[in-house]
């Protein structure tokens, strides 16, 4: 009966869905690209590497594609993959990452008619989901057809457990039909306990995102400046306003990189109207200009690389920040925003560590900001202690990986 329930919502929502995308497709047209792949139709024939057994590995975003490069990396030397992503900037990642390795392609949508078409099309041998990805027909259809499914970096925002809690009637199942999860820290284990795992069935690991490869980056040639990366609507102006006081101690320069590039116009024009000399990095012809709106996608670590100082977006507003191991393996300090429920444990040992500075309001940011460029000192022990840190948290991903290797090989 809950499985109805959730599906005849999942379909009543389709529509909705539908339209959601086909508003994205204006400002991004792969949203339109293999629509049909969300419906459970059209899928390209498997890119096999030989390999007898096939894992369907699920990573929804741009973040979780790179956070898990070196797991895919490491199972593709034992398996087939057919990654699958929620949206185009994932998928474009994913097939820069991977190439022709791995077959690419957007997850259905989690209505159980789409999803068994999923399964019938590729029969995967087990499923992995990156993190906090929890759908209901997808891990049914899996428990139905006695194919494990792995729960890799989880995590549990604590607001994203308050809405599994709070659903548990519905959800509770689901949970309990996890074949093994591995999450990052006790504070995630005792959610999953709580919302229906056996505690025999999970093991902290901590995160495999501290094992990202060495990055291969191409830095950019501009004048010193200072990054304000994967920034959300509502941070901008925040960030604009403190710059304009930096600018009055300071000659940097501020790029801007916002996490979708589809907002690069926008951001120009509320940069225009506030008086700057501004450019998108598109259009950069020479150094007379006060900021630079990075338009482009894939660049982000080439302008880490250089930054004086970065700031790492979604965390001044209540998006829940992005990732900040990036920064850090680039050799640059890291200021941060309150909000960062989405990486609050890294987030928690990069503050304990003195790794990166957070700040609770856009006049702390403001402050910071202006210390950061002044005090060479304290930014280059706060780059220094971020490297230590991400130096003595990595190994995540060979106990993931060895797992699954030993639990798909006592299948056959």
């Amino acid at each position: 009966m809950k499985s109805i329930i959730y599906n005849l919502l999942t379909a009543l929502l389709v529509p909705a869905m539908a339209v959601r995308i086909l508003f994205r497709s204006f400002s991004d047209k792969d949203y339109r690209t293999d629509f049909i792949h969300r419906l459970g139709f059209g899928y390209p024939h498997l890119k096999s590497n030989g390999h007898k057994e096939l894992i369907w590995f699920h990573a929804v975003s741009l973040g979780e594609v790179i956070g898990s490069q070196q797991i895919v990396q490491s199972l593709l030397g034992r398996f087939d993959l057919v990654l699958t992503v929620s949206t185009p900037t994932g998928l474009r990642k994913a097939q820069e990452i991977f190439g022709d390795d791995v077959t690419i392609v957007y997850a259905p949508w989690d209505f159980i008619f789409f999803v068994k078409r999923f399964f019938n099309f590729y029969s995967p041998t087990a499923v992995a989901i990156f993190e906090t990805e929890i759908w209901p027909s997808m891990i049914s259809v899996a428990c139905s057809q006695r194919i494990p499914v792995y729960l890799l970096n989880g995590r549990l925002s604590a607001r994203s457990y308050k809405t599994y809690k709070s659903g548990q009637w519905l959800f509770g199942e689901t949970f309990q039909q996890l074949s093994y999860v591995f999450v990052q820290s006790q504070k995630h284990c005792d959610r999953f306990v709580d919302l229906g795992v056996p505690r025999s069935r999970l093991q902290i690991a901590g995160s495999s995102k501290f094992d990202l490869p060495a990055l291969n980056t191409k830095p950019v040639s501009l004048p010193p400046y200072v990054l304000a990366a994967s920034t959300h609507a509502g941070e901008d102006e925040m960030i604009l306003r403190s710059f304009k006081v930096l600018q009055s101690i300071s000659s940097l320069k501020l790029c801007i990189c916002p996490r979708h590039p589809d907002r690069s116009l926008s951001i120009l024009a509320l940069a225009l109207k506030m008086g700057f000399k501004v450019s998108l990095y598109s259009n950069l012809a020479e150094d007379s200009f006060d900021v630079c709106i990075v338009d482009s996608i894939g660049r982000l670590s080439d302008f880490y690389t250089n930054a004086e100082v970065a700031f790492v977006g979604g965390s001044l507003i209540p998006h829940g920040g992005h990732n900040l191991i990036e920064p850090a393996a680039a050799g640059t300090p890291i200021l941060v925003g309150p909000h960062t429920f989405n990486f609050e444990d890294i987030v928690e040992e990069f503050v304990a560590a003195e790794a990166c500075i957070q700040v609770a309001t856009e006049e702390e940011f403001c402050v910071n900001l202006q210390k950061l460029t002044i005090d060479n000192a304290l930014a280059q022990t706060l780059a220094s202690n971020a490297t230590q840190l991400i130096n003595g948290k990595k190994g995540s991903t060979k106990v993931q990986v060895s797992y699954i290797i030993k639990a798909i090989g006592a299948l056959n």
